[in-house]
């Protein structure tokens, strides 16, 4: 393909070459604090998965509020499964069928007249 020892130095030259740019230190204790602070989380045996997973859920959240939307759906869900009547007890005993004309071929006889 090519010569990949001679594209290996150019790019390492032009990488020297580069000026660096400085982390402001804001920036650098602000991420070090987020690394203490999950480093610390997972640390916690069941208690730091069971964050993990909150945290998954619903980000930096309170244990209530995940727990209280889930239990929310679920009494809307009861709900409407209550209410919502069945299909059975709507028909009440009587069979209705939807019948379409364009299921059935057309029934004519060749030399018919209108």
């Amino acid at each position: 393909m090519g010569n990949t020892e001679q594209d290996a130095m150019w790019i390492e030259r032009s990488l020297e070459t580069l000026p660096s740019v400085p982390v402001p230190a804001a920036l650098e204790m602000r991420i070090l604090g987020d690394f203490d602070r999950v480093a610390s989380r997972r640390g916690a045996g069941l208690a730091g998965l069971l964050a993990r997973l909150r945290d998954t859920v619903w980000p930096e959240a309170p244990l209530w509020r995940p727990a209280a939307v889930l239990a929310a759906a679920l009494v809307i869900g009861v709900t409407a499964g209550v209410l919502v009547p069945l299909e059975d007890e709507m028909s009440e005993g009587s069979e209705q069928t939807a019948s379409i004309t364009l299921d059935t071929p057309p029934a004519f006889e060749l030399g018919e007249t209108s």
